[in-house]
């Protein structure tokens, strides 16, 4: 957060200073730290938009907007008895928008390779979907058979951070490797959101276009 009001302090008296608005993309895989499930690792991708104040001869701090989102994580569950048979399917996927400061720094006045760094606030939306097939295998009590599906989702909201190494393939335009922080409720064993926050990290390859 530190970066944040560093950014804001700067853009009042740095409005008239040169400077690039820019666009970012990024893909790449998220992991999570304690998913609830087996499986905790999934593809995501983000968007951000923004601008950079030049705030020296080789540092530039500005100000992002954007938002991204993690693919589904899932797990399976079965059972088989002689008389009854139950299959579920348990998973949740991400979407988020994020609103903070980033920086650029050079490791030179006339080097092509550069670092940067992110961070600011995340709101973000968690949808839970879990499914359930149920057979009897008796056939006075086929009549019972069927399935059930079940939605919820979880508004909330926490600090993100990020950073990385890039190189200015053109004036406008650079590559980088980005890595980021994210905090996220996790699930617990019965496959119900809590209350306490985790952690989840992304690695990603960026693209970005500044104008």
């Amino acid at each position: 957060m530190a970066l944040l009001a560093i950014a804001c302090g700067v853009a009042a008296p740095a409005a008239q200073a040169n400077g690039n608005f820019f666009v970012a993309g990024q893909a790449g895989q998220a992991t999570y730290e304690d998913s609830g499930l087996s499986e905790d690792k999934a593809n995501t991708s983000a968007l951000s938009l923004g601008y950079r104040w030049q705030a020296g001869s080789i540092v530039q701090i500005g100000l992002e907007a954007g938002g991204g989102k993690v693919d589904e994580i899932s797990e399976g569950f079965s059972y088989s008895g002689d008389v009854y048979s139950e299959e579920a399917r348990v998973g949740f996927d991400v979407r988020y928008a994020h609103l903070g400061a980033n920086a650029r720094f050079s490791f030179g006045p006339n080097s092509r390779w550069f670092a940067i760094g992110r961070a600011g606030y995340m709101a973000y939306e968690q949808n839970l979907n879990a499914s359930y097939r149920f057979t009897y295998n008796d056939p006075f009590l086929s009549q019972f058979n069927g399935s059930e599906s079940v939605s919820e989702s979880e508004d909330g909201g926490g600090a993100y951070f990020g950073a990385g190494i890039g190189v200015d393939v053109t004036p406008n335009f650079n590559v980088n490797v980005m890595f980021n922080g994210y905090a996220y409720s996790p699930m617990d064993e019965n496959g119900e959101l809590e209350d306490d926050s985790s952690t989840a990290n992304t690695t990603t390859l960026g693209l970005e276009l500044r104008f």
